[in-house]
């Protein structure tokens, strides 16, 4: 049981057919990424998931935060002037996940309470020495709670991977085709799974598959053909450099091996992606850790080779007939649940397709329908290439299990959306920033 981690978190990865050549990017022109802030407290390399990773002292951005479900202030404490004999718990905590640090007063006595996305609340109870608190139910952790005085956050880890592809073989190389129809589900570490052809989002009078091929050389190209059921095809033929960032492995666990890339498209877009495999990319790729995807399959060659089309991932033209259609960035504040600045953008095409990114890096990509007036539209996301949870029609719950819903009928989301200020600014229903007492207030999205 999480209930109060649960309640946190909802509070709270070419010379190409007539294109023009793209040079290669020598290592001193790469962009750098820019999510990195906050206070480096160490670096350190995890054996068991054979990666290392900094942990950030990001405090100084608040003066109050949101302790379970009540504003507290913050008496900003380093994490080498925490007691000696609960540094070593710290650690070990923020190297899981972001992780908070209160300390408080219970029963006469000073206690340390840590908070991480990954460790049950109430576990998490420390005494000076490091010796853990224990409760007996779940009833004597919510009396604790109603007991606490003088709260006070101290500490505010956010947690990085160090990324490194020194050295890594390129498997990406070859060409790798995905679509709305092949599903990968059941995924688990030794690889074993169930292939079956599921139609995506049926609904549409269309669907899409996408051809991504990579060179020895850094160069590719990435193609969308949107084939409709009357017969006609809309294609875009998007030449890209690229680069691999980061090549993780779990060979002493299973065959899993996965890679950050940036792609450098030749219309603009700079994007971070993920591949991961169980299969040594052998025969699929997908895009994250979930047990449902639309996973990339490995080609011979291009099916698609013949079909030409204009590059698409650059910033779309303004449209007065769809105000929605652009290019929009905003940053997100949260002084509750998860911590940190996250920046957020959207790009919204003519051709209805479009896709989001945390920082630099794909969230998901989709295709939308937009109705309404500017100041109350309702759009309808139909995301892909990405990953598939209980809420997208995949699954279903029953007593403390899930199971693979076994004839699934994905369904687009819906979302309100109200664009002002002559068009220069959108607002995202669930897109906020929550302040230390759970108020809040909308993302402010601006068109780029």
């Amino acid at each position: 049981m999480k209930s109060l981690s649960v309640f946190l978190l909802t509070c709270l990865t070419a010379l190409l057919f007539g294109c023009n050549p793209i040079p290669e990017i020598e290592p001193g022109e790469k962009p750098a990424d820019p999510e990195s802030y906050g206070e480096l407290i160490g670096t350190f390399f995890v054996e068991n998931r054979n990666m290392t990773l900094q942990l950030y002292d990001i405090t100084d951005l608040y003066k109050e935060v949101c302790y379970v479900s009540w504003a507290v202030p913050v008496n900003h404490t380093r994490y080498e002037n925490l007691p000696n004999e609960l540094k070593e718990t710290v650690k070990t905590y923020g190297l899981m996940s972001p992780t908070q640090v209160y300390k408080m007063k219970w029963k006469g006595e000073t206690v340390y309470h840590l908070f991480c996305a990954v460790m049950d609340d109430w576990t998490g109870v420390y005494k000076p020495s490091g010796e853990r608190i224990t409760f007996k139910t779940i009833q004597e952790y919510y009396q604790f709670l109603k007991e606490v005085t003088d709260v006070n956050c101290l500490l505010l880890i956010d947690t990085e991977v160090v990324k490194s592809a020194e050295g890594a073989p390129n498997l990406l190389v070859g060409t790798w085709q995905m679509d709305w129809e092949h599903l990968h589900h059941d995924i688990t570490p030794n690889n074993s799974g169930i292939d079956d052809q599921v139609a995506l989002y049926d609904d549409l009078p269309f669907s899409i598959t996408e051809v991504c091929h990579f060179e020895a050389n850094g160069t590719g190209y990435l193609r969308s053909v949107k084939s409709f059921k009357n017969g006609k095809t809309e294609v875009a033929l998007d030449p890209f450099s690229y680069w691999l960032t980061d090549y993780q492995t779990y060979n002493s666990v299973s065959n899993y091996q996965g890679y950050s890339y940036v792609c450098c498209f030749a219309a603009g877009d700079t994007i971070e992606y993920t591949a991961r495999s169980y299969d040594t990319f052998g025969k699929t790729f997908d895009r994250g850790f979930t047990f449902v995807t639309y996973p990339w399959y490995k080609q011979k060659s291009d099916p698609y080779s013949n079909k030409k089309g204009e590059p698409k991932y650059g910033v779309p033209e303004r449209d007065n007939s769809s105000l929605i259609v652009g290019r929009w960035s905003g940053v997100g504040f949260s002084a509750a649940g998860v911590f940190g600045k996250r920046s957020y953008t959207w790009v919204f095409r003519s051709d209805g397709t479009g896709y989001e990114l945390l920082g630099r890096k794909i969230y998901q990509s989709f295709a939308y329908t937009v109705e309404g007036n500017n100041d109350a539209l309702q759009l309808t996301i139909y995301k892909y290439d990405t990953g598939f949870y209980t809420q997208d029609g995949f699954w279903k719950e029953g007593d403390w299990t899930y199971s693979y819903v076994p004839q699934p009928t994905p369904k687009g989301k819906v979302m309100k959306a109200r664009i002002y200020d002559n068009g220069k600014s959108l607002e995202l229903e669930g897109f906020n920033n929550t302040r230390a007492d759970l108020s809040q207030t909308p993302i402010v999205f601006q068109r780029q």
